[in-house]
């Protein structure tokens, strides 16, 4: 997969910079764990030379269908002062070229329903892991990177270990 040929704290930062205080550590330490898993793809984006954007994407297993080949995308940041200009479009549709070319069915997001429907994700009948404690159903969507990637497929899913953790996919605290 592509990796960056560049330290893992400018990925770090640029994180902590978008999550902000709170969450920025958080996520920040979650992008070191991905970064050290052979199968993650990280894509950065550049402005005059200067990294101002980072997203992941992860292996995601549809259970019963070990053949399907999806992604989740966790986390995507831009720079506080680089959004809103196109920055994680950009990403998202270099994560979906590169995915494309590897031969992937899918990608799938838990995120701002708003956001992520512009960018081409739709409703999904693929479970996230904890769906449970996803509350907000409108935010867990996939875009599917081939025609009749995942044709009426209603399953469970399973994302790798570092995102595993309960807390990160309970929606209940968003309002959104």
């Amino acid at each position: 997969m592509i990796k960056p040929d560049y330290k893992i704290e400018v990925i770090q930062h640029i994180h902590r910079q978008a999550f902000g205080d709170e969450e920025g550590p958080v996520i920040a330490d979650l992008v070191q764990k991905f970064m050290a898993l052979k199968s993650t793809l990280s894509i950065t984006a550049e402005r005059e030379g200067q990294k101002v954007g980072n997203v992941i994407f992860t292996p995601l297993m549809i259970d019963g269908h070990p053949n399907r080949y999806c992604f989740l995308l966790c986390p995507l940041a831009v720079l506080p002062a680089f959004q809103r200009q196109g920055v994680g479009k950009e990403l998202i549709e270099k994560g979906a070229a590169h995915l494309t070319s590897i031969g992937a069915d899918a990608m799938f997001v838990l995120g701002d329903p708003n956001y992520y429907t512009r960018h081409g994700f739709g409703l999904t009948n693929i479970q996230p892991p904890y769906s449970e404690l996803v509350t907000m159903k409108e935010a867990w969507r996939m875009r599917e990177l081939g025609p009749n990637a995942l044709p009426g497929i209603r399953a469970s899913s399973k994302a790798v270990e570092p995102i595993m953790n309960p807390a990160y996919w309970d929606t209940s605290g968003h309002t959104e």
